[in-house]
């Protein structure tokens, strides 16, 4: 059975450094995790050099990336084929693509990245951008922080398995699978983490 692969969490939780070596090892050799973020800023470079102007630059970025990846995934489909990518899932506009890979038979694979707050997603993000890396506005982290979980708790029916990661520490920390509707905890009932707890009803609904 072909299956999606999915990256997702808070900005600054190590989607595009930690996130690609959780993948299976056959995924990782074969199918390369398309990082939309990371594609704009290689592009974004170069049509900054062609027009001179970084508004321009944005805008042309934002198009290659989007017509590549629908490039990608339309040609995953057609060819029943495995696909991975990771990125926000905080509107209901970002559970459609999900939704018709799960009508065209795949099986959904997703692993969450969380954090323990806000502001550690904030923090992160600073810190790398005051270091060249890619920026995201205020706003853009909270609705991505709490949005990622809100729809997640809502769409969890959509998911096959679900591996769950607290990414706050230097080391992951794994907290857990769930496969087939039964959310299996590797760690001690007190010791999961407030944001699973508050955010995830439905985890703990078999």
């Amino acid at each position: 059975m072909p299956t999606l692969y999915i990256i997702t969490g808070p900005n600054g939780a190590g989607k595009s450094t930690a996130g690609p070596g959780l993948l299976p090892d056959v995924i990782k050799d074969k199918y390369p995790l398309f990082d939309g973020d990371k594609l704009k800023m290689t592009k974004q470079l170069e049509f900054k050099k062609l027009t001179g102007s970084y508004k321009e630059a944005s805008r042309l970025a934002d198009n290659y990336v989007f017509a590549e990846f629908e490039s990608l995934y339309t040609a995953a489909l057609f060819n029943k084929d495995h696909f991975a990518y990771e990125g926000h899932f905080s509107e209901d506009d970002s559970w459609n693509l999900i939704r018709k890979f799960k009508q065209e038979g795949y099986r959904i694979d997703m692993i969450f990245l969380g954090l323990t707050s806000l502001k550690l997603s904030s923090d992160r993000v600073f810190n790398r951008a005051i270091r060249g890396g890619h920026n995201v506005q205020p706003y853009d982290i909270e609705k991505n922080y709490f949005g990622n979980l809100l729809k997640l708790n809502q769409n969890l029916h959509l998911i096959d398995q679900l591996t769950l990661l607290d990414t706050s520490g230097t080391i992951p920390l794994y907290i857990g699978q769930r496969i087939k509707q039964k959310m299996v905890f590797h760690i001690a009932e007190n010791a999961i983490p407030e944001w699973i707890v508050k955010y995830l009803p439905q985890l703990f609904i078999s």
